[in-house]
């Protein structure tokens, strides 16, 4: 079993936090994020569509390229190579950790193009809650802090960005460590649910379960849900939450914001 080092909630928006704390900026309240995202939903969205019924039809193996008798671990394998290099996508990510007054970040991420990424986050609990966002364009970078001027920078030491990986992404699987739940759907699309369960960093006290929708008829990662429990009695039973969904497809057009 592979060890996997436990970031509590601030794995959510490592990416931004790093980048904003290095330019000496501090977190601000402003607008919640879920403004945000309905306004970008209604700015996506010309016209209505109603839901689609998920059925055993769209399992059919003529629409795979995942069926039920794959390995589970090869499943992830090309899942996770197909997150690296397919875009145009939208994510929402959310994480709750319960120790002491607990601590919650939400954030929305839509990547056009790799060199086309906006983020809007907000971290509500701690030392530093507040509203953040950045916009990459090319070879330049805007941020801003809660209600505050945006702020423009070069995006050079922003390589890794376009490959941000979520971390129950991070590592491999082997054959055996991830199973097969059920068929699901997610946001609407045939899914597979997949689910591993293991101690990380070998402590038989905390316990993590992590469950992935990838989807049947296109390899895409849809949703990942991960849940950390300590279990030890010094511990008061700590919860880690962390979640994230993504949809493929067009986003709303990333401009300059100045």
């Amino acid at each position: 079993m592979r060890l996997m080092k436990i970031r509590g909630a601030v794995q959510l928006i490592l990416i931004v936090a790093g980048v904003l704390v290095s330019a000496g900026t501090l977190w601000a309240q402003d607008k919640p994020i879920g403004d945000v995202a309905r306004q970008a939903r209604a700015e996506k969205a010309q016209a209505p569509h109603a839901k689609k019924a998920v059925t055993d039809e769209d399992f059919g193996p003529q629409l795979a390229p995942v069926s039920e008798t794959d390995d589970p671990a090869q499943v992830f394998k090309k899942a996770r190579h197909a997150w690296m290099t397919d875009m145009p996508r939208t994510c929402r990510e959310y994480s709750n950790n319960s120790s002491g007054p607990g601590l919650s970040n939400e954030s929305l991420r839509e990547m056009a193009a790799p060199d086309q990424i906006r983020i809007v986050g907000d971290r509500r609990g701690g030392s530093d809650p507040g509203h953040n966002e950045l916009i990459v364009i090319g070879s330049d970078m805007y941020s801003r802090i809660g209600a505050g001027p945006w702020r423009k920078d070069s995006a050079a030491g922003l390589a890794g960005l376009p490959h941000w990986v979520p971390e129950p992404l991070v590592d491999d699987y082997a054959t055996g460590e991830l199973k097969l739940v059920r068929r699901d759907a997610a946001g609407g699309v045939p899914a597979f649910l997949y689910e591993t369960k293991f101690h990380p960093g070998g402590v038989a006290f905390r316990d993590r379960t992590i469950d992935f929708w990838v989807g049947a008829n296109d390899n895409l990662l849809r949703k990942i849900e991960s849940l950390t429990k300590e279990t030890g009695p010094s511990s008061g039973g700590v919860e880690d939450r962390y979640s994230i969904t993504c949809s493929y497809g067009p986003i709303p057009a990333i401009k300059p914001p100045i």
